[in-house]
């Protein structure tokens, strides 16, 4: 190991840790034996039977295994890339550099040689195998640290207590070795690098720097094997390398026909032209040939069946892999697959190249098509295929790939109630074509692809390898709009909130930019939007957003294996109770986090059960059960007045109601004006993270995550509406002592609770937040947030848009102006429109 760029020899006794290090005046054969030598063999019981070192050259050299065998100690070096063979050793040198570190800075006046002394000191009276201290394994004593101590012990003593000792340490091994050997699986197969003869070419894998990943090297010629430790002939000599980081290299027969029809190195190889590409290689395992001169034992192999939950997956797979080849032979995504490779073709996003132009490191990947049909079971159905690259297994795509924009579920609301409230706006679907190839930008590396024979007739002039040069990300524009207009994108969908003449700018500068767009579509009272799962209506009394549809894919969850339909019309065999409850408590929350918030309670509660019983079933199923039969019911948004409009925040919370005692906590936002018109825009139920001893302390954590999420709200809206004063904000508790802490000045003893009241009465004192009341808890819509019995409030809110409380205590108290140049708040010029 190396401390500071130092070299250190670092030894460590197999059975009872017992470390030992010095620093070495240099790497060589020599100077590491006599190190060696005055470090241990010397000083304690001799030369030991075997010194299992690392891949060093100072210790797999001659002159190391000369003077090791001249004691009668054999040496055995770990082969390269195989560290776990000595992972104790490894283990301790963070353990000792540490140590080091940590002596040095406490005592820069020690000399390296002393300080290190002490760091193995340090290490060795300290906690080893279990818990027990190497120096009591060596020595049958603790070591005395202080007057206090108690004396040393007597010869007998020290050896009665190693005795047992290390009677108790051969126990654990024991187990431990007995524990692993049931716990471990079937490594990976090396019974290709055994029938390899010798001299055959093979690849090896070789780790990479700090931050970056390995690759397989080669190919190298395999001189010897012995056991599982290959010797590979590198262009620095011969190396060891387990088996299980070895395997075959491949090469292709036609390079080796053409090779032994053209011996004439002065006539040029004709090339195929670039838009056509030879025949897909074809790999060779080398046939098993056993040797009758000499026999090999057989490998013992243990047969295993797999699991219920795998054999389920396979006779999955089995029923998938047969539906997929009824399809490619019925040809039914036929025409879908031609007109997707056409439009790819006609972008440029796959270019053809010679096989030879493809570097040797590269990696050439496999495609798929997945294919779907649209609108299944209307007029209007057709079928869709999307090509695929099969890049699962590359480390190095986090470098290419970009993540998809996606909207917040509170923002899509905002939009609504924004577009319901403001004049002269209209709401339009658009969904970009194929978004992730319409960008003029490179990708970072190229990324050659191989064209499988059953697929090849999509391609004109087939060719078996091709080249991606189109980057997967959406292209953005950075022309400003005039006008008014917000935008939320999902991917490829956006739904588009503006008055005409932003609408009628963004249709020109989306022409302008070439980008492939379906028709935008304008929300009717005719005509519905489909964003993002949810339907979107338009009537008299407002705008509507309704999930019926995803609400008829939830079944209720049985105390037996069933089939399971999933959302896409998969069916997946034999589900067990506890996958159903997963995967329809996930359905649902999906649905009460967007339309139902009636139901966001029952369903976060739901999901604590980790292991469900008939009593958590039942109570899921009756909550499944009402979404099923409110299938239609959802949330409306109606016309607010913007210049009386106030945002409140409802908070709640019930101390220790949960299974495992902790505290639901919860919360409601809503936008409301003067006449009482109100519009939910967010909510929330979730278990408090933090432990909490008393009900202020759910009530203040319950307070504190509503008014982060309040607070995000008032500043988007701020800006989004361009006011001049920033959005009034009321926080709404029904805890009286939670309020009279915050209006006044109320303390407490937690030392964690004191720092979110003094964060909530700091904004409360800057009018950060505008008012704080206690209400009554019948008027409190965020009770449904912490409880599962009905409540009226929120459900009289959802059913009439209207906002009634009944105020029980509130503080008036004069306002103060803020200029646009607050530090809370930042304000945007009217000339662009931010984007959700």
């Amino acid at each position: 190991m190396y401390i500071n760029g130092k070299p250190v020899l670092h030894i460590v006794d197999e059975a009872t840790r017992f470390n030992a290090a010095c620093w070495l005046i240099s790497i060589s054969a020599r100077a590491t034996w006599d190190a060696l030598r005055m470090l241990w063999i010397d000083t304690y019981l001799g030369p030991p039977d075997f010194i299992v070192t690392d891949a060093g050259k100072n210790f797999v050299s001659k002159e190391f295994t000369h003077l090791a065998s001249s004691l009668g100690t054999i040496t055995v070096s770990v082969p390269v890339e195989a560290h776990w063979s000595i992972g104790a050793v490894e283990r301790y040198h963070a353990v000792l550099r540490r140590s080091y570190e940590i002596i040095s800075d406490e005592a820069p006046e020690l000399t390296p040689e002393m300080a290190l002394q002490m760091a193995v000191k340090a290490v060795n009276d300290t906690a080893g195998p279990d818990g027990y201290v190497p120096t009591l394994l060596v020595f049958g004593a603790y070591p005395r640290m202080t007057d206090y101590s108690p004396p040393a012990p007597t010869i007998a003593q020290r050896a009665a207590a190693v005795k047992k000792a290390m009677t108790e340490v051969r126990k654990l091994h024991t187990v431990r070795q007995i524990n692993n050997a049931l716990n471990t699986r079937n490594g990976p197969s090396s019974t290709l690098v055994h029938r390899l003869p010798l001299n055959s070419d093979v690849l090896v894998w070789r780790e990479g720097g700090t931050g970056y990943p390995g690759k397989w090297r080669g190919p190298y010629k395999l001189i010897s094997i012995d056991g599982e430790t290959c010797t590979v002939e590198l262009p620095n000599g011969p190396t060891k390398f387990r088996s299980t980081v070895v395997k075959p290299y491949y090469k292709d027969d036609d390079s080796e026909q053409q090779d032994e029809e053209q011996p004439a190195p002065e006539k040029a190889p004709t090339t195929a032209p670039l838009n056509v590409l030879p025949l897909p290689s074809r790999v060779v395992i080398p046939p098993y040939k056993p040797d009758d001169t000499e026999a090999q034992p057989p490998r013992p192999q243990r047969e295993h069946r797999l699991p219920s939950r795998y054999r389920d997956d396979v006779t999955h797979l089995q029923q998938i892999a047969g539906l997929f080849l009824q399809i490619a032979s019925d040809g039914q995504f036929d025409e879908s697959r031609r007109r997707e490779v056409t439009g790819l073709l006609e972008r440029g996003v796959f270019v053809a190249v010679n096989y030879e132009d493809i570097p040797l490191e590269a990696r050439i990947y496999g495609f798929r098509f997945v294919d779907e049909v649209k609108n299944k079971g209307t007029d209007k159905a057709f079928e869709k295929s999307r090509l695929v690259v099969q890049a699962y297994n590359d480390k190095d795509k986090e470098f290419v790939l970009t993540q998809s924009p996606t909207i917040q579920r509170s923002s899509q609301r905002l939009i609504l109630c924004i577009g319901t409230s403001k004049d002269g706006v209209r709401f339009w679907i658009r969904d970009v074509t194929q978004a992730y190839i319409q960008s003029t930008t490179k990708l970072n590396r190229e990324f050659y692809i191989r064209i499988p024979p059953e697929l090849r007739h999509y391609f004109p002039d087939a060719s078996s390898e091709s080249r991606t040069t189109a980057i997967w990300i959406l292209k953005q524009g950075t022309t400003g709009f005039q006008g008014f207009g917000v935008i939320g994108m999902q991917t490829d969908d956006t739904l588009i909130v503006a008055d005409e003449a932003f609408a009628a700018q963004e249709e020109e500068q989306i022409k302008c930019a070439n980008i492939l767009c379906k028709p935008r579509e304008q929300l009717t009272t005719r005509k519905p939007l489909r964003f993002n799962g949810a339907v979107i209506t338009e009537d008299a009394q407002g705008i509507t957003l309704t999930q019926e549809r995803t609400c008829k894919n939830i079944r209720l969850v049985q105390d037996h294996a069933a089939d399971t339909v999933s959302s896409r019309g998969k069916v997946r065999k034999n589900a067990s109770p506890h996958e159903q409850y997963v995967a329809q408590r996930a359905l649902g929350a999906y649905i009460a986090s967007v339309s139902q918030p009636e139901a966001s309670f029952d369903l976060s509660f739901a999901a604590q059960a980790v292991q469900p019983e008939k009593e958590d079933i039942k109570a899921l199923n009756k909550r499944l059960q009402w979404q099923i039969d409110n299938s239609t019911r959802g949330l409306r948004f109606v016309k607010i007045d913007l210049r009386t409009a106030q945002l409140y925040a409802f908070v709640d919370a019930s101390f220790a109601n949960n299974k495992d005692s902790s505290s639901q906590i919860g919360h409601v936002i809503v936008l409301a004006d003067a006449q009482n018109n109100a519009n939910i825009l967010h909510w929330s139920s979730t278990k408090c993270k933090r432990i909490t001893r008393s009900v202020l302390a759910s009530e203040t954590y319950g307070m504190a995550n509503g008014f982060d999420a309040a607070a995000a709200i008032k500043s988007t809206l701020t800006q989004l509406l361009h006011l001049s004063e920033p959005l009034p904000l009321v926080l709404c508790t029904d805890s009286k002592s939670l309020y009279e802490c915050l209006v006044k000045l109320g303390t407490t003893r937690e030392k964690r609770l004191m720092i979110d009241l003094m964060c909530l009465r700091q904004s409360y004192e800057r009018q950060e937040i505008t008012e704080v009341r206690w209400i009554n808890g019948n008027s409190n819509p965020a009770d449904a947030m912490t409880k599962s019995k009905p409540c009226r409030a929120l459900q009289e809110l959802i059913d009439t848009n209207k906002l009634r409380i009944d105020v029980d205590g509130w503080v008036e108290r004069p306002p103060t102006k803020r200029t646009p140049s607050s530090k809370s708040v930042r304000f945007t010029t009217p000339d662009t429109t931010p984007a959700l």
